[in-house]
């Protein structure tokens, strides 16, 4: 059966990690994955009790979002569940936050909150990705060059990034304003992050960045703009209240060209990181069948689409404000 998406509030949505899994139809998640990995994985399936896809050579259950094989999948608590959120059109807006929502991300955003046991078990992500180990995802790296510095990234994005770049430096090279906008953008790039290895400490939780599908475009100067919510939390208790106009964000065609590509912007998320982008093609299908599907699944409905965090960018071990 599906899991109803519905009406919660932002916060009883956002903040626990068990409403990913809840709040995400497992059948649909599972055929997003299914529609943009398709040599990588095969027939989604409903058996033994619960939504399974095939990827590889195991087949894996939903197990209340865990994404577990089937000697594990009666286990699901000894497993923390995966960031299966709902990709939203826009930023959400911090004037809609309750009282009882602000400090909900006050406290959940705390840093003795952020110390989490549970292990996620990322077999399945492996078989998309490349591998969970640090050589394995070395292996499967290549170094490109992008907006005008050199990345190592995942090789399965690396000609999705050429794209990018291409259509970036042909909407600048416009004489429009829109055009005048992304050449600013090009030209105050400081540098870009791509792969960066870091197992959470104490865990196995990766990082997009681990897996090479991540990239951070910092610019050459923040002129009083925040970035990312945790480096904004160091002197502001009240750092979920930065409306986005005040937050530093790269032009709207270039965040566009991105999800054409199939990446996710961190600006979208309650926990924002607006250098961050993403390789989550499934999050821009699960969408689209969310949409198809209709009633109370419909992306055009009224249920809560406001961007849940996403648990492996809470810990940005290396990096520095």
């Amino acid at each position: 059966m599906y899991f109803k998406i519905a009406a919660y509030s932002a916060l009883l949505v956002l903040c626990a990690a068990n409403a990913f899994a809840q709040d995400v139809p497992p059948e649909l998640m599972l055929r997003a994955f299914s529609h943009c990995y398709p040599g990588k994985t095969g027939e989604v399936a409903f058996q033994d009790g619960d939504w399974t896809i095939r990827a590889g050579r195991e087949t894996y259950y939903w197990a209340d979002g865990r994404m577990l094989p089937k000697s594990l999948k009666d286990k699901p608590g000894a497993y923390a569940p995966h960031a299966f959120e709902i990709y939203p059109d826009t930023p959400p807006s911090p004037a809609l936050y309750s009282d009882e929502d602000i400090e909900a991300l006050r406290v959940h955003g705390a840093a003795e909150s952020l110390h989490l046991s549970d292990e996620q078990h990322y077999g399945f992500q492996g078989v998309l990705y490349g591998g969970v180990s640090r050589r394995e995802i070395e292996s499967h790296l290549q170094r490109i060059s992008f907006l005008g510095k050199t990345v190592s990234v995942n090789r399965d994005i690396a000609a999705a990034l050429r794209r990018i770049d291409a259509k970036i430096r042909e909407a600048g090279a416009a004489d429009t304003a829109e055009g005048m906008r992304i050449k600013a953008f090009l030209d105050s790039i400081g540098q870009i992050g791509g792969y960066n290895w870091r197992e959470i400490r104490g865990s196995r939780r990766m990082s997009y960045h681990s897996w090479g599908l991540a990239v951070d475009i910092q610019p050459k100067k923040q002129d009083g703009a925040v970035m990312y919510w945790m480096w904004e939390r160091s002197r502001n208790e009240n750092w979920m209240l930065v409306p986005p106009n005040a937050r530093w964000t790269p032009p709207a065609r270039v965040i566009e060209l991105f999800e054409q590509e199939g990446f996710i912007w961190g600006g979208k998320w309650v926990f924002y990181d607006t250098m961050h982008f993403e390789y989550r093609p499934e999050l821009h299908e699960l969408n689209r069948l969310l949409a198809s599907a209709g009633g109370p699944y419909s992306v055009s409905g009224t249920y809560d689409r406001t961007a849940a965090r996403d648990l492996h960018h809470l810990y940005p071990d290396g990096l520095i404000p």
